[in-house]
This record gives structure tokens, C-alpha cells and sequence, in this order.
């Protein structure tokens, strides 16, 4: 992908010029090239099968485009050693640099601050047409620009990456000999572009997916506000507290949305709970308590109504559960409580007591520690009170 042009004209030193000679040299003798070659056109083609799915596995398990491009040309470089391994993606009328792992990349510094315009060079050129490029000899086409004979590729592959049937951007490999690179390595970046683009499809329809998500949640808690500024407020906070402590814990993605989901709508059933209760300044009484305890129930028949939500209902319902088995509203304990509901109940509690009530106002943070401690193995998991601490220390 050397084709990329820089303005003005970038000018190696002497010293440049030698270090990029050397990583050349590095490269020519990689040992990872040198015993794919000899293993044998079969043993390399199987190699290639195998990356090729590991990819498109691994591909599927992500949501972010930056972490797919960066997989991508790290695992094509990692196995087969490219001189370089680069993707750019498709910004109106230029090409910009996503992602490039190898040798090339290392050495050449001013690559990666460079955009090339559509109708410069090998790339600019997959771009337009959408046609893969395989250049046995890079000073033999037309479109490559020539940068430094010293440590310029010999040998290129660029192909066309397609979101939903439109050119998204290119993934180039290059060589540093000519005739390096062939028509297994073309049917090989093919198939990692194709598996690329139907994973960055996907993650824009989760994208948008969640958009409709967000706007759906913010409207219920909307409603809640209404009746609670408290509620509304603390549902935030309790949302982005489990989402940290979620991704402490290295939970997936999904398991991390959904602890983040949950907990913005663990309150939800208060809209069925009179305002003189929910804005009473002085304890509950009985009766009270009793109206009050109804929306965790409430809220889970409510999220289990909404087909985007519904296998969010349980963890809803069971927010206001006990370690011990002294919660509601069905007596989970232990275990049986679902452990996106354990650890917004450790959250919600450390935000009730820090924030502002009606009826009393808040207390110091250590203070919150400190009433954590003292119910966990009871009220609360003692495993999640350990981790819920730690986050908030270390914020």
C-alpha cells in the first residue's frame, strides 16, 4: 500500500534510508515465512483455511470496527509474516488508514498520519471499481507509486471490502519480493474481507439496534421521572456503576449491555407505587412497605412485556432479592438470584446510601463501604461487594 502520498514529498535521511533497509533485510529472513515455504503448498493452504475461520469466528464476537481491522491485520501478520498487512476505510473521496501491522508499518512512520485519494494508486483504484488488485510486480503497474526503491514492496494484493453490497474500504497485504503473493493468498484475503465486511454490517445493525434501545428505555424512565426525580437520577448512576463492574468482572459484551439495560430499568415498576409512598419524607409503615415491595414484580411483568427487553424480566424482578434469602419477591437466595441482579443490587445499595433521600441525606462514600461490608454474606454478595469497592476506589 505504498501508494499513499504524502504533500509535500517526504525525504528519507541517510539514516532512515538504512534502518528501513535493515527492517527489509529482517523481513527477507523471517522465519515464520521461511518455514511456511517449506512446509509446502499444501501445508500452507490449510494454514490459511484455519485463519480464515478462526477469523470469522473471532470476527463474529465483536462489535467494534476499530478491534476488528486491528484482529484482522495482526492475525494475517502473526501467521504469514507480511511484509505488510494494512485496511483502509472509505471516507468520501479518500482512503484512511484504520489498521496495519509488519515490518513496513514499523519503519515508516509518516505512513500512518497519510490518506490517499481515490484516484491515486493500487488501492484508490480497488476503491473505485471494487475489482481486486494482485500485482505480481509492483514497479510493472501503472497506478503504484513509487517511494523508496530501498524498502518499497515488491508484490501487493488489495481487495475490496463490501458492507451491505457498497466498497466500505480495502485490505491490502503486501510483499517485499515480486511474485511473492499468488492466487491462494488472493482467494485467503478475499475470504477475511468478505467475513470483515458481513461483521461490520452486522455490528451497525446492533449499532442501530441499540439506538432503538436507548430510545425505548429512555421513554420508560421518563415516565418514571415523572413521578420520582430520585428514581430517574439514581438509575443512571446505578446503570453506569454495574456497567463498570461488569467489565471488571471481563463479562461479555451482551452480559455487559445487559447489566447496563437491567439496571437502568431495575426501578421501572415504581410507576405503579403512589407518589405520597415514593415521595414520603419519613419511614414507611407497613402497608407502605408492602405497596412499595410490589415493584420489583410490577417492573418484571412490565420488561417481560417488551419483546426487546423480555430476557431482561428476571434480573429485573429479582433486583431487590437477598444473599440470604430474606428478600423479595421470591425468596431467591444465593445462587438463584441471577448475577447481573446481584450486582446491580450491591450498586443500587451503595448509590441509596450515598445520594440524597427524602427522608435523610446522604453519607461519605467510606461510610458507604463500610455498610457494604457490614451486610455482605447477608443482604449482599461478599464477592460483588469486594468488586464493587474496588471499582469505585480505583475511579
Amino acid at each position: 500500500m505504498r501508494e499513499l502520498a504524502v504533500k509535500p514529498p517526504y525525504r528519507a535521511g541517510a539514516q532512515e534510508r538504512r534502518r528501513r533497509a535493515d527492517a527489509l533485510r529482517r523481513h527477507r529472513a523471517d522465519a515464520r515465512t521461511q518455514s511456511l515455504a517449506e512446509a509446502g503448498e499444501v501445508a500452507y493452504l490449510r494454514e490459511q483455511l484455519r485463519v480464515a475461520a478462526r477469523l470469522t469466528q473471532m470476527l463474529a464476537e465483536r462489535n467494534d470496527v476499530g478491534e476488528m481491522a486491528r484482529l484482522v491485520v495482526d492475525e494475517l501478520h502473526e501467521t504469514f509474516a507480511f511484509y505488510l498487512a494494512a485496511i483502509q476505510r472509505l471516507d468520501g473521496d479518500v482512503l484512511r488508514l484504520v489498521a496495519a501491522r509488519g515490518p513496513l508499518a514499523e519503519v515508516m512512520t509518516e505512513f500512518l498520519l497519510t490518506e490517499q485519494p481515490l484516484t491515486d494508486g493500487v488501492n484508490g483504484r480497488v476503491a473505485r471499481t471494487g475489482a481486486s488488485a494482485l500485482v505480481p510486480d509492483t514497479r510493472a503497474d501503472p497506478d503504484y507509486i513509487v517511494r523508496d526503491p530501498q524498502t518499497d514492496p515488491r508484490s501487493e494484493l488489495a481487495v475490496a471490502i463490501l458492507v451491505d453490497g457498497t466498497v466500505w474500504g480495502v485490505l491490502n497485504i503486501e510483499a517485499s519480493e515480486p511474485g511473492a503473493l499468488g492466487e491462494p493468498d488472493a482467494v485467503l484475503v478475499e475470504s477475511v474481507a468478505a467475513s470483515l465486511g458481513v461483521a461490520i454490517h452486522r455490528a451497525s445493525l446492533v449499532a442501530d439496534l441499540e439506538g432503538a434501545f436507548t430510545t425505548t428505555l429512555a421513554a420508560l424512565t421518563s415516565t418514571v421521572e415523572a413521578k420520582d426525580d430520585y428514581t430517574a437520577c439514581h438509575g443512571e448512576d446505578v446503570a453506569g456503576l454495574a456497567e463498570r463492574v461488569a467489565l471488571r468482572m471481563s463479562l461479555c459484551s451482551a452480559d455487559v449491555r445487559d447489566v447496563r439495560y437491567a439496571a437502568m430499568l431495575h426501578d421501572i415498576g415504581k410507576i405503579a407505587v403512589p407518589s405520597e409512598i415514593l415521595l414520603k419524607p419519613g419511614p414507611l409503615n407497613d402497608e407502605e412497605w408492602t405497596a412499595m415491595r410490589r415493584h420489583s414484580a410490577v417492573g418484571g411483568e412490565l420488561v417481560g412485556r417488551i419483546d426487546a427487553f423480555a430476557h431482561l424480566a428476571p434480573v429485573v424482578r429479582a433486583c431487590h432479592e437477598r444473599w440470604d434469602g430474606d428478600g423479595y419477591p421470591d425468596g431467591l437466595a444465593g445462587d438463584e438470584i441471577p448475577l447481573a441482579a446481584r450486582i446491580i443490587a450491591v450498586c443500587d445499595t451503595y448509590d441509596a446510601i450515598v445520594t440524597d433521600r427524602p427522608y435523610r441525606p446522604g453519607r461519605a462514600r467510606e461510610e458507604a463501604y463500610a455498610e457494604l461490608c457490614r451486610v455482605a454474606g447477608a443482604q449482599l454478595d461478599a464477592r460483588l461487594v469486594d468488586v464493587v469497592i474496588a471499582e469505585l476506589r480505583a475511579d
